[in-house]
């Protein structure tokens, strides 16, 4: 038998107590949650923090010009769908991801050329608008 064996548990060193916590794979996680009542607002909220958030909120989010891949994905994701019985997202992904890579550098022309068309068009449309306002 291995020195290392999962199986086997060694003692407690001598003088020491075994943990009286056990290990978190065997317990199952307790999720406390304290009574909430009526019209009380989440602790640590402030009317600075939401007065901030109705400020935020006003403003529209301006989304990312779409990139030549994602557009290739917006065209063709319903037709993948239709052709398989997936429908974890991520597994269409994958599949759209080989389908772009296997394009030639031609097919893949088509979608730089429309993302390139649609930064442009983007950068008239908020022309003082920058990634980093979203984050």
């Amino acid at each position: 038998s291995s020195r290392f064996s999962p199986h086997v548990v060694p003692p407690p060193a001598p003088g020491l107590r075994p943990p009286a916590i056990p290990h978190p794979t065997i317990v199952a996680p307790v999720v406390k949650q304290e009574p909430t009542q009526p019209g009380a607002t989440p602790a640590g909220s402030s009317k600075s923090a939401t007065a901030a958030k109705k400020e935020e909120e006003k403003k529209p989010h301006i989304k990312k010009p779409l990139n030549a891949f994602m557009l290739y994905m917006k065209e063709m994701r319903a037709k993948v769908v239709a052709e398989c019985t997936l429908k974890e997202s991520a597994a269409i992904n994958q599949i759209l991801g080989r389908r772009w890579h296997s394009l030639s550098r031609e097919e893949q022309a088509k979608y730089y050329e429309l993302a390139r068309k649609e930064r442009q068009l983007h950068s008239q449309l908020y022309p003082t608008w920058s990634a980093r306002d979203n984050y």
